[in-house]
């Protein structure tokens, strides 16, 4: 296969290992041996054998690897006693693979799906699937198409989950694909015309680049942030930037008042009549510890600006999300996955802010408002950074706001229709080298 692949084309840009079988099995049938060898040689070995066999050629294009698991592999199954350990075991293969071939070139990703329809017979699945309705081939397929993409690029050792929120539902239809013209429609799922983008923090670092690209694709935008200056900057850069040379919403305040998000999404409204994304970005990352003197001023700092405010953005933005099926975009960090010494307040609160986004997907999305995480690595906001992180990323450097930007349009876009709840890592394969981080 691979060597007439590259007989045929002369080259392999992306491999993605699809293939595999999910028999019910469990720990007293007769043949579970014989079903739990062939679970594994197809599901998981097979994998390696052809990742083996790709990876000189992939070297020689810096191609991208995406193996298909499942929630599966993340929410056990009582009836899966063979496939949720395999595609467990391929979930961390991936991650394995993004350390060790990260300097090489390539990225290597995981793409989780849940229930998705491949027959016509019926399912109750949509019944608790918090979008209501069982994912389709094309929601894959999307979500395949942005990892192997350039907006991928700093994205690797990644689970990307594509389930509608399923995972945390998951338990011991009506069944079609997408109409091809929705296939074709991917081509322009990153037209944001007559869109409304509300980016908090976004009046410099991570948020500025955020709200630029927002305009450049064409939204309406709200720049936000503390420092007047910075805000009217922004402002007038993103001006020039959108295509309509739409003059964005600029709004100076302190997020930890009422006062001030009410008068935000207030005067989103008044000015453009809608929200239809809202990316929740702003926040503070100092050093604690559990010794300092001032560690409950910090403690409340920190989690006033990082969570509080995330939280009663949300409860204030939620009339307006609905009535546009909108979506909510969290940003957090690798440190809530990751612990770092140095961070006895920013970790926990980053962990919590994950959490919310995954009780909050089970609840909004009835209403038909998606709600997702983007944990960032280690991103340059400034026109220096320790060359070191680049030597611990797998990938080689310092992540850019532009990297994250990308990954934030994904999820905003149509492509992600089907992705709520999930954690988006766009950090370069940082997140397992994290330990080393001096912060």
């Amino acid at each position: 296969m691979i060597a007439n692949t590259i007989k045929t084309f002369g080259k392999l840009d992306v491999l993605v290992n699809n293939a595999g079988i999910y028999p019910d099995t469990n720990i007293t049938q007769k043949d579970l041996l014989q079903v739990w060898d062939q679970v594994f040689n197809i599901d998981l070995r097979a994998v390696v054998e052809l990742i083996h066999e790709s990876v000189p050629y992939l070297e020689k294009t810096n191609g991208t690897i995406i193996d298909i698991s499942s929630i599966a592999g993340i929410a056990p199954l009582s009836t899966k006693l063979a496939y949720s350990p395999a595609k467990t075991a391929l979930d961390m293969l991936t991650r394995v693979l993004a350390l060790e071939l990260g300097p090489k070139g390539i990225r290597v990703n995981t793409l989780n799906p849940g229930a998705t329809q491949v027959d016509k017979a019926n399912s109750p699945v949509d019944k608790i699937t918090p979008l209501g309705r069982i994912g389709q081939p094309l929601d894959i397929a999307k979500g395949v198409a942005f990892l192997a993409s350039s907006d991928a690029s700093f994205i690797t050792g990644a689970n990307l989950v594509v389930d509608g929120g399923l995972v945390y539902n998951f338990v011991s239809a009506q069944f079609d694909d997408f109409d091809i013209n929705d296939y074709k429609d991917v081509v322009n799922s990153r037209n944001f015309t007559g869109k409304v983008v509300l980016v908090t923090g976004s009046s410099s670092g991570i948020g500025e680049g955020i709200v630029k690209l927002f305009s450049i694709l064409g939204a309406n935008v709200v720049v936000t942030g503390r420092k007047a200056d910075d805000v009217q900057r922004v402002g007038k850069e993103v001006q020039e930037l959108s295509p309509k040379k739409l003059k964005p919403l600029e709004v100076v305040g302190d997020l930890t008042k009422t006062e001030v998000i009410t008068t935000l999404i207030a005067n989103t409204i008044k000015t453009f009549g809608k929200l239809d994304v809202l990316v929740n970005n702003a926040g503070i990352y100092p050093d604690t510890n559990i010794t300092q003197k001032d560690l409950l001023q910090v403690w409340d700092q920190v989690f006033n600006i990082d969570l509080r405010a995330v939280v009663e953005l949300i409860h204030e933005s939620v009339p307006y999300l609905e009535k546009t099926n909108g979506t909510i975009i969290d940003i957090s960090s690798i440190l809530g996955i990751a612990p770092l010494s140095t961070k006895l307040t920013y970790s926990p609160v980053k962990a919590a802010l994950d959490m919310l986004t995954r009780v909050l997907a089970l609840e909004l999305g009835s209403k038909g408002i998606r709600v997702n995480t983007l944990n960032p690595g280690t991103i340059q906001v400034t026109k220096t950074i320790d060359p070191e992180y680049a030597k611990i990323t797998p990938l080689s450097r310092a992540g850019q706001p532009l990297d994250i930007a990308k990954g934030v349009v994904f999820l905003a876009s149509s492509d992600a229709s089907f992705i709520t709840g999930a954690n988006l890592v766009v950090d370069g394969g940082l997140v397992y080298n994290a330990g080393a981080l001096k912060v």
